[in-house]
């Protein structure tokens, strides 16, 4: 009666199981891969990749930018130099005096002109105020910042106020607008030093016309 020979397991090829992961190995690699990762946030000198840039609107074209601010800069100029005087009277720089109306002319822009005396100077002026045709040949109370002043006012201090302060508002809205129709705001590259440099046009046209007027 044969007997059955028994084959060990090693002998047959079998592949055995590899040595297994040490779980406190795995815990370690672990720490080390988090502290990397603190350590790469904490680096000031990292490189960070820089956002792609968002134009947003398209700039301008330069015609269209040209023409706005042409436009915008006419009209900040004749806000500015029709209610300087107006406002520098208002702050007390006035010289009273008398005003002798000698002509008034129609048309779109009626105005009337007069001789102005202070007592120490005289002078033909363009004539603002609460003054019509009927006044020609009258002799009314004025006042006009000086000598190099091209006009005077006649009226009150309401008058005064209603010429500069609604043309000080439009002054600050043609400013908005100016930066708009340049096209500052539709800049990626360089738009505050665009914004800026419309703004301080526009306190410089101020400033020169405030400087004429007094």
């Amino acid at each position: 009666m044969s007997r059955t020979h028994r084959v060990p397991r090693a002998a047959t090829g079998a592949a055995l199981p590899g040595p297994q992961r040490s779980p406190i190995g795995s815990q370690a690699e672990g720490m080390e891969a988090i502290r990397a990762v603190w350590e790469r946030a904490g680096d000031p000198h990292r490189h960070r990749a820089r956002p792609a840039p968002n134009p947003g609107k398209p700039p301008k074209h330069l015609a269209t930018a040209l023409l706005g601010t042409l436009v915008c800069a006419c009209l900040l100029m004749f806000l500015a130099w029709v209610s300087a005087p107006a406002l520098w009277m208002t702050m007390g720089h006035a010289q009273s005096g008398t005003v002798t109306i000698t002509a008034c002319s129609g048309g779109f822009a009626p105005g009337c002109t007069g001789v102005f005396d202070a007592g120490s100077w005289t002078k033909e002026l363009r004539l603002t105020g609460d003054v019509t045709a009927g006044d020609i040949g009258a002799q009314l109370p004025a006042r006009a910042t000086g000598p190099g002043t091209s006009s005077a006012y006649v009226g009150g201090v309401d008058g005064l106020l209603l010429r500069w302060a609604p043309a000080v508002a439009l002054y600050m809205a043609c400013g908005f607008a100016l930066v708009a129709a340049s096209g500052a705001t539709r800049l990626y590259d360089g738009r505050g030093a665009a914004i800026g440099l419309c703004w301080a046009a526009t306190v410089a046209v101020w400033l020169i016309a405030m400087g004429f007027a007094w």
